[in-house]
């Protein structure tokens, strides 16, 4: 493998992850599982959403979010 200039970002498909992790040691499932996840996000984007969402868009505001999602889990 070459190696790339500082500062520069290298899209890696898929299947080079599957191979970096079997080289790695990974087994045959955790690298299917890795160039599983890095296909899903070529096709949806990082968290399945292609543009990121802003206070007028997202579907639950952040206090919202604090009150119902991450306060019962913290006091659980």
């Amino acid at each position: 493998m070459r190696p790339r200039p500082a500062g520069r970002r290298h899209r890696a498909a898929p299947e080079d992850h599957r191979a970096a992790a079997l080289r790695s040691g990974a087994s045959e499932a955790m690298a299917q599982g890795l160039a599983d996840m890095a296909r899903a996000m070529d096709d949806q984007g990082f968290y399945g959403h292609t543009e990121p969402s802003t206070p007028d868009t997202a579907t639950t505001g952040f206090r919202e979010w604090c009150e119902t999602v991450l306060r019962p889990t913290l006091l659980s």
